[in-house]
């Protein structure tokens, strides 16, 4: 090996431990700088490529797979970071694509063939996901997180045993996956004497958690408790896995407000009574809204369950949509004035959106969109997609934020994890929505999460109803529905209609007075 070789293979190292502290931005600079160096060493662009990734620099990112690529048209491990980094874009197809090249070019290779499993789940293809995943572990049966996947995806099925079988062999190959122990506990329904809250209550004490591995615990002793209802406890637990979470982001509610405020000053100069030609005229799309765990994936199954109408869960495609157009020094912002005389712009944007639907390859003549923060772009979708029915999901506010808080949510809900945020954040929410409600009367549909538990039959027919779709006896059984859930309301949602969530916060009331002055100021 000549001396050039040995030294950049030992600067690369040093770039990779940077990378793997976590120090990304250094690992950049060094490993841009190497490049200069050495341009012909393959494994640094790849070695890029994952520092930029890491940033969310995606473009960057994918610039420098695609040279190491381009110089090695069978660097597998470049391709597959490729496809994960537009993944991550939420661009799915060209994911798939470069997934797929990937295990072409070496089929023994497993983390192409989870990385495809996921996106066959995004692709609400459960099944081929299930496939992908049993593939992978066929190749090496002790990928714990693949396990874990597995689990995940039965349980989106609604099949709670076999995810419990899948949660617990991730646990016998690692027990300090504590992912699997929030995911076990949520198929379990726990009595007092349960192995495995006992299992938990030990490794909680265990001083060489990390902070991460100790949030997933105590929100899965959070619901352990509640289950016994020994409620002083199940209370703590949710406490303290919050405020493990909150310490670990930055989040200022105050951006919120904000972009609230922005959101209404930009759509109040538009004459919506007066807009005739503008947007994409579809009429496919129904979108499910409101505060996330105010019902909307109660509503969505009612809704998918009608012969006409495809469920396709809580999607992206907006959010990034609006991300792509309107999106000033890494924040949402809209113009002081939109342009209404550029139609193109609008209906661009609508087709745009209706076009990322055609990876579900559905025939029905309606497509469901239940990603519940969607109510902050309702003026945007009127001006996108104006055809568009928006149904509101409304539920009592105090169980709605101990519903958040008792939660752990994949994505950015960062106002959950402090029950006074989460009630200042309810506040901007209502405000929001009595605006939009004001300037779009027709446009939006209220449904009270309360009256459909109460009124099942009644409540759904008048849903049908402003969907514009005939009744359907299907809708009232949605709970056999065998597409997957995603959310955290899986396990409802595949039961008939109850009403045990109703005043749930009665339980924990002592514990929520802050939370109360804010939401009845």
């Amino acid at each position: 090996m000549n001396n050039s070789k040995i030294e950049a293979e030992r600067e690369a190292q040093i770039i990779l431990n940077y990378f793997k502290a976590k120090d990304y931005i250094s690992a950049e600079v060094k490993a841009k700088k190497l490049i200069k160096k050495f341009p012909n060493f393959q494994a640094l662009y790849n070695l890029l490529g994952l520092c930029l990734q890491s940033q969310k620099k995606f473009q960057e990112a994918i610039k420098y797979y695609k040279i190491a690529i381009q110089n090695n048209p069978n660097f597998f491990v470049a391709i597959n970071n490729l496809g994960l980094t537009y993944y991550n874009m939420y661009d799915l197809k060209n994911a798939q694509h470069y997934y797929e090249r990937a295990i072409e070019i070496n089929p023994k290779f497993t983390h192409p063939i989870s990385n495809l499993g996921n996106v066959k789940k995004e692709l609400n293809n459960y099944e081929e996901a299930i496939k992908c995943y049993k593939l992978a572990l066929s190749i090496d049966n002790k990928l714990y997180i693949v396990i874990h996947n597995l689990g995940m995806a039965y349980q989106a099925l609604g099949k709670f045993e076999e995810s419990k079988k899948y949660f617990e062999s991730v646990l016998k190959i690692n027990s300090k996956f504590t992912r699997a122990d929030r995911s076990l506990s949520m198929s379990l329904k726990y009595d007092i004497n349960n192995p495995h809250l006992k299992i938990m209550k030990n490794k909680i004490k265990d001083q060489s958690l990390n902070d991460f591995q100790k949030i997933e615990l105590h929100f899965g002793l959070g619901k352990a408790y509640e289950d016994i209802k020994n409620y002083k406890k199940s209370f703590e637990n949710y406490k303290l896995g919050n405020k493990i979470k909150r310490d670990s982001i930055k989040y200022q509610i105050n951006d919120d407000v904000k972009l609230f405020e922005n959101i209404k000053n930009s759509f109040s100069s538009i004459d919506f009574q007066n807009l005739e030609n503008i947007g994409n005229k579809s009429n496919k799309m129904i979108f499910i809204l409101g505060m996330p765990r105010s019902g909307t994936t109660l509503v969505e199954q009612i809704i998918a369950n009608h012969k006409s109408v495809y469920g396709a869960g809580e999607l992206r495609d907006l959010t990034q949509i609006i991300r792509k157009n309107f999106l000033v020094n890494n924040k949402i912002k809209f113009p002081e004035k939109f342009n209404i005389k550029d139609q193109n712009f609008f209906s661009n944007m609508g087709t745009k959106y209706l076009e990322n639907l055609d990876r579900y390859n559905t025939n029905k003549n309606y497509i469901t969109d239940k990603a519940p923060l969607n109510f902050k772009w309702i003026g945007l979708v009127k001006l996108i997609l104006p055809k568009s029915k928006i149904i509101h999901c409304t539920r009592d506010p105090k169980d709605t934020c101990l519903s958040l808080f008792k939660n752990f949510f994949e994505g950015e809900l960062n106002f959950s994890y402090n029950l006074e945020e989460a009630a200042k954040y309810y506040k901007l929410y209502q405000n929001l929505m009595k605006y939009w409600k004001q300037l779009l009367p027709d446009f939006i549909y209220n449904i009270s999460y309360e009256k459909l538990v109460e009124n099942q039959e009644f409540e759904s027919k008048k849903l049908l109803d402003f969907c514009n779709l005939d009744w359907d006896k299907n809708c009232l059984t949605f709970y056999r529905n065998k597409r997957g859930i995603v959310t955290a309301s899986f396990a409802q949602a595949r039961k008939p209609i109850y009403k045990n969530s109703v005043k749930s916060w009665q339980n924990y009331k002592n514990e929520l007075l802050p939370m109360f002055k804010i939401l009845e100021k």
